[in-house]
């Protein structure tokens, strides 16, 4: 989803969703499955070093920024996503790019945002 970031960065991060489609393409043949995961903003140390905050601030954020309420983005959810699609259990999922993300993507608060700046 678009970010406000800069272009280089956002392509980046499209880049990585078509490779991964044109690989699951490429490689099913050969009976490899290609995914990918979107995870959201981690508290790890790059991240936490990048915004200039600790964790505790970052977490703080991110609970009030998520849909789903009660849960904090940690890398090791990330990781079991990962597990998961490795997993024969989904040996037929091949091409998703799994959202990790606590419904932030489903959402888009620019209207909210920008009612809120404008409420008296």
């Amino acid at each position: 989803m678009g970010f406000e970031t800069t272009h280089a960065y956002t392509m980046s991060k499209h880049a990585i969703i078509g490779l991964m489609k044109n690989l699951c393409v490429e490689m099913g043949q050969y009976g490899i499955r290609v995914n990918a995961i979107s995870p959201p903003v981690v508290s790890t140390p790059l991240m936490m070093n990048a915004l200039g905050m600790d964790k505790e601030k970052v977490d703080e954020i991110n609970k009030e920024s998520y849909v789903l309420k009660g849960a904090t983005p940690e890398p090791l959810g990330v990781a079991n996503a990962a597990l998961f699609l490795a997993s024969d259990e989904v040996k037929f999922v091949s091409g998703a790019n799994l959202f990790v993300d606590g419904g932030y993507t489903i959402t888009n608060p620019s209207f909210t945002m920008a009612l809120n700046k404008y409420s008296v």
